[in-house]
């Protein structure tokens, strides 16, 4: 295994046939060149790919998930702890890994890495496919992934709201008519470059609420997504102001929605949320998919719209002694918030 920090290093050697596009080495350029603060990993054999992250871990909002401990929960604020993610932190639900054969030793991979961390997080997806001591990891639930299925009989928006319940239907059109004086439009990678710094204030309006706050996604990344057609971006503007925006990402039959920012003031009156997860079920459907994929965040609200929850677990190690003994008491005790799933199909 050979593990490098520089993907020009691994330029010549990375790509292959069989690598989906979140793991295509232009695709992950993207992210290398627009978030120099992080650790990027570029690991590889002839058996595996993988794309990993170490990164400072705060935990600023833990008393989202924790009900006791408060000392600890106090003391964590002015914590900040060296991850390594094995998987890209920046879509957290999307594998970053390619294996040739099964149950992959993670080991050969751990052994070659020569920066610090003081704990290791390894999504389910991964950890359910290699080759690891599971007695030295403890497994969390995280936030639900939240999925769309789209019914192949839908030809536009309006088979869907058909095939909703009447109560559920009219929040649909509610938030239709609220939002009727919204402009959305798709977005060029110059607009984006003249939007920037908007897009990057609204954003962080909509992930100052995440209970653990990673590494901050950079917003300029769009313009080369785009560049690259990996993306489409859009727009939503009020009286010409920009006041919200989405991405989604396509791969083969899944539509991605990732990265979305609003005026959270504004969203009160004109549910600008509502009306982006209505667009990302029109295209959806409009593209053909099967599946579009939500996210983990606002469960509930999501369900409205007929999105269904995949329950979500991470398997975490802590290599520091010290914050083993620190820590292992609070993400024992690591709750997450109790919601209802709606059913608002017939």
């Amino acid at each position: 295994m050979k593990v490098f920090s520089k993907i020009q290093d691994v330029k010549k050697d990375w790509n292959n046939n069989n690598l989906s596009t979140f793991l295509n080495f232009n695709f992950l350029n993207i992210y290398f060149k627009s978030h120099s603060k992080i650790i990027h990993l570029f690991c590889f054999d002839k058996d595996a790919r993988f794309y990993a992250h170490i990164f400072k871990i705060r935990f600023k909002k833990t008393h989202n998930y924790l009900s006791i401990f408060s000392f600890n929960n106090f003391f964590l604020k002015f914590l900040n702890i060296n991850v390594l993610y094995l998987t890209n932190t920046f879509l957290t639900n999307i594998p970053s890994f390619y294996l040739f054969k099964k149950n992959y030793n993670i080991n050969l991979l751990l052994k070659k890495i020569q920066f610090n961390y003081s704990m290791i997080v390894i999504p389910d997806f991964l950890f359910d496919k290699i080759s690891v001591n599971t007695n030295d990891f403890v497994k969390l639930e995280v936030e639900e992934e939240m999925i769309f299925h789209v019914n192949k009989d839908w030809k536009n928006i309006s088979d869907y709201k058909n095939d909703l319940k009447t109560k559920y239907r009219s929040k649909i059109n509610k938030i239709f008519k609220k939002t009727e004086n919204i402009y959305i439009k798709q977005l060029a990678s110059d607009e984006i470059s003249l939007h920037a710094t908007k897009m990057q204030s609204l954003f962080l309006q909509v992930v100052s609420k995440s209970n653990f706050q990673g590494p901050s996604f950079n917003i300029e990344s769009f313009i080369h997504f785009v560049n690259y057609n990996y993306m489409n971006v859009y727009g939503y503007f009020l009286n010409e102001e920009l006041v919200g925006f989405s991405s989604e990402i396509i791969d083969k039959e899944i539509m991605y929605s990732y990265y979305v920012g609003f005026d959270k003031n504004l969203n009160k009156s004109t549910p600008i949320y509502g009306r982006i997860l209505l667009e990302n079920i029109r295209n959806a459907i409009i593209f053909k998919k099967d599946k579009l994929i939500l996210g983990r965040t606002a469960n509930e609200f999501k369900s409205n719209f007929g999105a269904i929850a995949k329950k979500s677990f991470v398997y975490l190690k802590v290599t520091n002694h010290f914050l083993r003994f620190f820590l292992k008491p609070i993400y024992s005790n690591i709750q997450i918030k109790s919601w209802v799933q709606r059913s608002p199909f017939k």
